[in-house]
């Protein structure tokens, strides 16, 4: 029961809250965890007693800050980078073809010049194993009533299925519940039913994985299989719906880089160590190739410089939506606003603006003619303390976003006279806990 609740926590709070996001940003060295947990211990020891607001707005409101401001600092390391050399110099992949392939530069850097360009043609897209039962009339049963079970093996493991038929169900409801139980079940299969002619529907098994690998032998296994010959319930079910025919068996991506063919189990793979390709469709007929390069270092400057301020404006919509909490995102929109009042006049040199909501708005030809300059590196140098700006201010957010809930202060600490105290900031996390208690 416990592990239940745990889970529906964690799903209601990743679902709900916590954006997509690069997980390779999320990883840190160890001196990095260090200097976290001895900025835990420095905020805690300075911070005032406080009594949080009840409510859910206050729940809310703390939980969604905090993963906005994680989404902002991924923006700003993904457009601006962690180091020196990394300013701007992020490099952007693009496909000649994105309704074919996407591309992402995952290589370590350099001038656009000196990176790789290849030309693809997508012949196959790797597709998963589906069954697909007997279309069966909906309002029908030939089964009898009773409890069944059949058995499915997959990626090396089997696991029953157990369920019954009543006197009441009909073909439709029996293709229904095993739906419903398979999804439930989260093994790496996805089932729906399929409607036919005549008013007949069929259940439809698909394998999340897609791709086939040969055995020793050369031959091909199938990725799941349903059979109720075991059973430890009434047999039968499986034959009668059919669910143990394979319409389609899984398959590989088959595709040629620069004319030398290949091929993935996966439409998710990398070519060398410069880019990951997501396949979408065939190429067009004639031979066609999709070209998968980075963009020139201009555009790619421009393209990073869109992609922080587009971040900082979601950040500031987002805060937007708790403005009834004056204690809280309006202040965080004042000190925000604050930072781009210390750049205004180089950020606006470059064709950066604010507007009156204050969102960033951005002149693409002054953009351009900045980034072209032959001065460019000078011109753009005050993105780069902008950004390392916005990137401690959210970070701090991160770190402690009840700094900017509502609270009624109790008592204030003796400055410099305190023990050090780890656990003032684990009030955050017991806000999740409180909500489903």
């Amino acid at each position: 029961m416990a592990n239940t609740i745990m889970t529906s926590i964690y799903n209601y709070y990743m679902t709900t809250y916590a954006p997509k996001s690069d997980a390779k940003l999320d990883s840190h060295k160890k001196g990095e965890l260090k200097d976290i947990y001895s900025n835990i211990l420095k905020i805690n020891k300075e911070a005032p007693l406080y009594i949080l607001a009840r409510g859910e707005d206050t729940k809310s409101f703390a939980v969604s800050l905090k993963e906005n401001a994680r989404q902002l600092q991924h923006t700003i390391l993904q457009s601006a980078g962690r180091k020196e050399d990394d300013f701007f110099k992020n490099n952007i992949a693009y496909s000649s073809n994105e309704n074919v392939l996407s591309a992402e530069y995952i290589g370590s850097g350099g001038s656009s010049e000196e990176i790789p360009s290849y030309q693809i043609e997508v012949k196959a897209l790797a597709a998963p194993q589906v069954n697909v039962g007997h279309f069966l009339p909906a309002y029908e049963l030939e089964l009898e009533p009773g409890n069944y079970s059949f058995d499915v093996s997959i990626n090396g493991v089997s696991y029953e299925f157990q369920y019954s038929i009543g006197n009441e169900d009909r073909n439709y409801d029996v293709q229904s519940k095993l739906s419903r139980l398979i999804n439930h079940a989260n093994i790496g299969l996805n089932a729906s039913i399929v409607e036919g002619v005549n008013n007949t529907y069929a259940l439809r098994i698909a394998s999340s994985r897609t791709g086939s690998t040969p055995d020793a032998d050369g031959t091909f296994k199938p990725i799941f299989t349903i059979s109720d010959q075991r059973a430890s319930m009434q047999q039968g079910s499986v034959d009668y719906l059919g669910i143990n025919y394979v319409m389609n068996v899984a398959s590989n991506a088959r595709f040629t880089v620069d004319g030398e063919e290949r091929s993935s189990s996966s439409n998710h793979f990398s070519i060398g160590h410069d880019y990951l390709v997501n396949l979408y469709g065939i190429s067009p007929e004639g031979n066609e190739t999709v070209t998968v390069g980075v963009k020139p270092n201009t555009e790619s400057i421009k393209h990073n410089i869109h992609a922080l301020i587009g971040g900082y404006n979601s950040f500031l919509q987002a805060m937007d939506e708790y403005r009834s909490n004056k204690a809280g995102s309006s202040k965080l929109v004042r000190e925000f606003g604050g930072i781009t009042n210390l750049y205004y006049n180089e950020l606006d040199a470059i064709g950066i603006t604010k507007a009156e909501d204050g969102s960033l708005t951005i002149d693409d030809d002054l953009l351009s003619q900045a980034a072209e300059a032959d001065e460019a590196t000078d011109l753009l140098a005050p993105l780069k303390d902008f950004s390392s700006s916005l990137y401690q201010k959210s970070e701090s957010v991160s770190r402690d976003p009840l700094n900017y809930a509502n609270k009624t202060i109790v008592v204030y600490r003796n400055p410099g006279k305190n023990l050090l105290s780890p656990y003032l900031t684990s009030n955050y996390s017991g806000l999740l806990f409180n909500y489903y208690c």
